[in-house]
């Protein structure tokens, strides 16, 4: 087998690069496809969290495609003191040589952009979609936004010089069970000694939700958080009526202590439910396929809380999970998946825990010195 490493530049590149997870998962019946449109916007366009550079590789075995790789570069985490760039879109087979020649082309264009470390898999929108490298149950496919990877990828990433740097966890909720009741009097007592209420967000002003949410996330998130950096105004706005469209405002709760907003917890609709059918594509007849299956839809995902941190460890967090179950059990849902959270959250994880989350799922990131 003679491999060579390719950059993506042309449109047949890019075909190639989509192309190779539909041969590499197609007896694998837990993969999700993505919409392909996603990934070809990302490297034709890039996004904005790929501010401070982007490149994607192919590795190419005569004509077929066998190993795929992006990297780029933030420039919001350069700001914070942290010279460190991401990986992302990171598909191969079970081949050692596949996996050097792709990650030797990364090395050597961090090296170019003056990087130390990069770390991933990441995300090429800023959000959960591709982050992480799936390592503990294979069985069950992913959630909306979640990653599926073979279970070889941890080895060849650690045979190639990577180590772990976050161990993440995933956690499962089955709404048929009832809340315990003294789970729901702590969760009163709390609202009331604290003085906040929980809501759905009021959707009819689009630019008030942006700027609540906005001001959550700039008085939660510690500078520790490497690439964890708050949206732009603008950004959050589009994230709000992405959310009015795509989502449901019913699995979404903001925590207010008077008229300020101190934490909000996402969620939305398990698409992955429908996105299995629609074999990445949209167009021509994926939309009637994606609105007729919307309303089937019987599963949702958590996918981020926030909390500001004068509130934090007042039962905010707990509040919100509890109002999304309930309006979520209205509507017929019936089982919800938590997290990402780290193992070394500790808080969090135990949270997750106590409102009845089995862990079910393990993720994690991983790092190189360049």
């Amino acid at each position: 087998m003679k491999l060579r490493l390719e950059k993506v530049v042309s449109d047949k590149d890019v075909k190639n690069f989509i192309r190779l997870p539909y041969e590499l998962y197609k007896n694998t019946p837990q993969w999700i496809p993505p919409l392909n449109s996603m990934v070809k916007k990302a490297i034709s366009k890039g996004a904005p969290v790929m501010s401070g550079g982007r490149e994607f590789f192919l590795v190419m075995n005569a004509h077929q495609p066998v190993g795929r790789l992006g990297v780029y570069i933030n420039k919001n985490v350069l700001k914070h003191g942290n010279n460190v760039g991401s990986f992302t879109l990171f598909e191969s087979y079970d081949d050692l040589s596949i996996v050097d020649l792709l990650f030797h082309g990364a090395d050597n264009w961090f090296k170019e952009m003056r990087i130390e470390k990069y770390i991933g898999t990441d995300s090429p929108t800023n959000g959960d979609d591709y982050k992480a490298i799936l390592i503990k149950n294979f069985d069950d496919p992913p959630f909306i936004n979640m990653n599926y990877n073979p279970p070889y990828y941890q080895r060849l990433l650690e045979e190639i010089g990577f180590a772990m740097k976050t161990h993440l966890a995933c956690f499962k909720y089955d709404l048929s069970k009832p809340v315990p009741e003294k789970i729901i009097q702590l969760i009163e007592i709390a609202k009331k000694r604290y003085d906040y209420e929980i809501i759905s967000p009021q959707m009819r002003n689009l630019k008030k939700v942006a700027r609540d949410l906005k001001t959550v996330m700039e008085n939660s998130i510690p500078d520790y958080w490497v690439g964890v950096r708050p949206p732009s105004f603008e950004e959050m706005l589009q994230i709000v009526k992405d959310m009015k469209r795509f989502a449901d405002p019913d699995l979404v709760a903001i925590a207010y202590h008077g008229d300020e907003p101190i934490g909000f917890a996402a969620s939305i609709p398990n698409y992955n439910e429908v996105l299995k059918e629609l074999n990445g594509r949209l167009y021509p007849f994926g939309w009637l396929k994606f609105l007729k299956a919307k309303k089937e839809i019987k599963t949702f995902r958590t996918f981020t809380v926030f909390v500001v941190e004068k509130f934090q460890g007042k039962g905010v967090s707990f509040a919100m999970h509890y109002h999304v179950g309930m309006n979520a059990i209205k509507k017929g849902y019936t089982m919800a998946e938590g997290g990402i959270i780290g193992f070394e959250n500790k808080k969090s994880f135990q949270d997750a825990l106590g409102a009845g989350g089995e862990l079910y799922k393990e993720y994690a990131t991983f790092e190189k010195k360049v």
